[in-house]
């Protein structure tokens, strides 16, 4: 087997995990929401189903203390929770298909896919937790664009794979399809070791259970809050609460404007929102490069000021989306411009990701951005649902919630 002392094999590793937690969300995020728009669903329909499953996303906070807790196995430091996520995304995966049969009920569709999100943010913290281990100091910005870049391409290879075969052999053959392909990459990850004496497979620990005790806990939960408590710390967290709010209103919405407003079928949305992925892979590596090189801070502020202009110019002038050269550059760019803002979010929150409760730290960071979107795809469905908003208003108040995280952005700097 491989083990990951030798570099290459780190950076293989952590970009293949990273391409597989984008699988599922290519289905759930892409695929799905276009067909169901298709098919006559609506902006509230794919929010409910959005927001529900996205939930574990925001509970990475939780999940990351018994990652690093519970870490000392023979199979591994993180290579157990790794194995056991991957198993427990197809396992729901397989159980979404069966639930999709018959009629869909997009609060089960949703609570379903919750589990399957769970287990890909069990696998989130896991990745994470060891890039922070493994990754030297002068690397990590652009290893994270790599592993961007890696996570957009599985999403786009994930949409396009799934919408193709929902529109030809049906949505239950394209639920599955995505089960087995995960279940089958699973499989092959698992030849990669952390180290060299590490089992193939083991329930066993490397520790004493006594030093499992309730008190280690408590520790670890106290340094997390007194982490939280520095100044530097909380204002990145009130960023991060903030940052993600217009794309969960962006993407709760997307698939309703282009459908209703510009007339296209589900399964070319879901394409061209794939193959516009490809630009945020270069807006991956490039935002990784640049991280490290210039500042992720400033980064940040072009992204989300284009990101902003973006919004305001479909609240403007909604059907420019009608002509298909204007409609495919939109999609384009704000796939590029969202890629570029979160490898340098991921590179700026990794450094103050102290490595002791490295996964703790770090998911707090990424369950506040989660949390966000959240956040943003229940807005969206206040507004369609409740307040019957038009997608013009809708992309108005987006434009205002891209420029709102900066506020607290200049100020997140620790004091010298």
């Amino acid at each position: 087997m491989l083990n990951l002392n030798i570099q290459k094999y780190k950076r293989t590793y952590l970009c293949s995990l990273y391409f597989l937690q984008a699988i599922p969300q290519g289905l759930i995020y892409f695929s799905i929401q276009d067909w169901l728009t298709g098919n006559g669903f609506t902006i509230k329909d794919i929010a409910l189903i959005t927001a529900i499953s996205s939930i574990p996303w925001s509970l990475k906070f939780i999940i990351a203390p018994f990652v690093d807790y519970y870490s000392e196995s023979n199979m591994g430091k993180r290579r157990s929770w790794i194995i056991l996520s991957i198993l427990f995304m197809s396992i729901t995966i397989f159980i979404a298909a069966i639930l999709s049969k018959n009629e869909i009920d997009p609060l089960l569709l949703g609570i379903t896919f919750f589990s399957t999100l769970l287990a890909t943010s069990i696998l989130d913290v896991s990745t994470d937790g060891l890039a922070i281990d493994i990754l030297n100091d002068n690397e990590r910005g652009t290893v994270n664009g790599l592993m961007w870049a890696f996570r957009t391409f599985g999403l786009s290879l994930s949409g396009i794979s799934s919408a193709y075969i929902m529109t030809n052999y049906g949505l239950i053959n394209a639920i599955a399809f995505i089960g087995f392909f995960i279940f089958l990459a699973g499989v092959l990850l698992s030849i990669f070791r952390e180290k060299q004496t590490d089992k193939y497979l083991s329930f066993g620990t490397k520790i004493n259970t006594n030093e499992l005790s309730p008190f280690k806990f408590k520790d670890t939960i106290l340094f997390i809050i007194k982490t939280i408590n520095q100044k530097h710390i909380f204002l990145l967290i009130l960023f991060c609460i903030t940052s993600n709010l217009a794309s969960g209103i962006h993407f709760s919405s997307i698939s309703y404007l282009y459908t209703n407003y510009a007339d296209w079928k589900s399964f070319d949305l879901t394409f061209y929102r794939s193959v516009a992925l490809y630009g945020g892979i270069l807006a991956a590596l490039l935002g990784g490069y640049l991280s490290d090189k210039v500042n992720s801070q400033l980064i940040i502020k072009i992204s989300h000021v284009s990101l902003s202009f973006l919004c305001l110019l479909i609240a403007i002038q909604t059907n420019i989306i009608i002509n298909e050269f204007f409609g495919i550059g939109i999609l384009l760019a704000f796939s590029f411009f969202n890629s570029f803002a979160l490898t340098a979010v991921l590179a700026l929150c990794m450094k103050f990701s102290l490595s002791s409760y490295a996964a703790s730290i770090f998911a707090i960071f990424m369950s506040t951005r989660h949390f966000s979107r959240i956040i943003g795809e229940t807005f969206a469905g206040i507004f369609d649902g409740f307040f019957n908003l038009t997608v013009s208003s809708i992309y108005l108040i987006t434009a205002f919630l891209c420029i709102l995280p900066l506020a607290f952005l200049n100020y997140s700097k620790p004091k010298v």
